[in-house]
């Protein structure tokens, strides 16, 4: 069983294998999250990360589809060393095309690690943030992130951005990848359709019950049929 100092040494040994190691630092393009890309359709990222097709939800279908697809790490012993330190992550798609990555780590496998230790190991392979927190920079957040959740530190680029959270009350980190252009697109896909679904609710409820009157009228004429032939005075 690791104590808090080699289970702190092993996780941020971990990041840096799996997050930045130099090979992948050479040859993967920035703002590209381990082997998954962003612009990638969702048979790619399937194919990838071993994910089920099945597990695929389509929160939205018009004006755009917004998919989602969930993975989760397969369990590995507790203390394990070089463990992932990732618990899963959420691949979000506007039209086929992975627009959010959202990778959240699992608490035990980054207990004792500082904000400094986990910023150092994501700057081995995107570089140095631009935005560090601070607290002159508390209010400085992207328009997803909730009012409980600190931003840790930023990375940015003309086409992408990523933000790592953590956790105003609890240690949970959360490593946000997103493309600009698509997210944008995305955020207005989603808008709509809710404004969409609010408005044609009436419509929706009032032919649900239309339907549900229909339903009780044809199953009553079925046991008319069926008791009157075999009623006996």
């Amino acid at each position: 069983m690791f104590n808090l100092v080699n289970l702190r040494v092993a996780a941020i040994v971990s990041l840096g294998v799996i997050l930045g190691s130099p090979s992948a630092v050479a040859e993967a393009p920035p703002f590209r999250y381990r082997e998954f890309a962003l612009e990638s359709s969702l048979a790619s990222v399937v194919k990838i990360s071993g994910a089920r097709v099945a597990d695929t939800k389509t929160p939205h279908a018009r004006p755009a589809k917004i998919q989602e697809l969930a993975w989760r790490t397969p369990y590995v012993r507790s203390g394990s060393e070089l463990a992932d330190p990732v618990r899963d992550v959420l691949f979000s798609f506007y039209d086929d095309q992975l627009y959010q990555v959202v990778v959240t780590y699992d608490r035990d496998r980054m207990d004792g690690l500082t904000n400094d230790d986990v910023i150092e190991s994501i700057s081995a392979t995107y570089g140095v943030p631009l935005l560090r927190h601070s607290p002159g920079a508390l209010g400085v957040r992207p328009a997803d992130v909730r009012s409980d959740i600190t931003v840790v530190a930023q990375w940015e680029d003309a086409a992408s951005m990523l933000t790592l959270t953590r956790g105003t009350y609890s240690p949970q980190y959360q490593l946000v990848l997103i493309s600009k252009m698509l997210n944008a697109r995305a955020r207005a896909a989603i808008k709509e359709a809710l404004r969409l679904d609010t408005e044609e609710a009436p419509r929706r409820e009032m032919d649900q019950r239309k339907k549900e009157v229909t339903d009780a009228r044809s199953a009553s004429q079925k046991a008319r049929v069926f008791n009157k032939a075999a009623f006996r005075p």
